[in-house]
């Protein structure tokens, strides 16, 4: 056969891709399912809330953490128990500050000026932080060693229960004072006045 007369299918084919443009060669010979595919990126703006979404996620745990932390710190933590049906007032020395009345768990016990020895002033969000010396039904308040019974009294509370008064002002304990034998809410500034210690002798510990 000559040559002339016939060519091999590999050379018509050949021939026939030359006269094709370049893109329709490189479409011929594209792989099955790869035809025009993009390559998959991920948006800037969607990238960008991904690593806000993530920031606050990480700050919300730690906030939980450090709330978790104050809790049982500070929140979850007995101040004073009742006894056989009485809340009892002890006295303490608590450091520089001398003796001064606390719970009987040790607690510094806290008089609130704005009360003016007259009413309970301290309620909702400021009584979470100053939670008062409360009287449930049929409990009494009585004195310690070296606490004069005849300054203790009761004063009636806002939200229906009792407060524990001593020389007429309402007694609170603090939630910064995390354990015994501190008196960190000493003269702080905090819900519209001054706090301060009492002596057993009901004399107000102020600067």
């Amino acid at each position: 056969m000559n040559s002339n007369q016939a060519a091999s299918p590999g050379t018509a084919r050949e021939r026939h891709r030359r006269g094709q443009p370049a893109g329709d060669r490189e479409r011929s010979g594209a792989r099955p399912g790869t035809r025009g595919t993009p390559p998959v990126t991920r948006p800037r703006g969607l990238r960008r809330r991904a690593k806000v979404v993530l920031s606050v996620a990480a700050l919300v745990t730690v906030v939980a953490a450090f709330a978790a932390y104050l809790y049982v710190h500070y929140v979850d933590v007995v101040r004073y128990s009742t006894e056989q049906g009485r809340v009892t007032v002890e006295r303490a020395e608590l450091g520089q500050l001398g003796t001064v009345l606390v719970t009987n768990k040790g607690f510094a016990l806290y008089t609130f000026p704005p009360d003016a020895a007259q009413h309970v002033t301290c309620t909702g969000d400021c009584a979470s932080a100053w939670p008062p010396l409360t009287l449930h039904a049929g409990e009494t308040a009585a004195a310690g060693a070296g606490v004069r019974a005849d300054l203790l009294g009761t004063m009636p509370d806002p939200g229906g229960s009792r407060v524990v008064t001593y020389h007429g002002w309402p007694l609170y304990a603090y939630l910064g004072d995390a354990s015994p034998g501190h008196a960190a809410g000493q003269g702080k500034n905090d819900d519209g006045g001054y706090w301060y210690v009492m002596r057993p002798s009901g004399q107000i510990v102020s600067p």
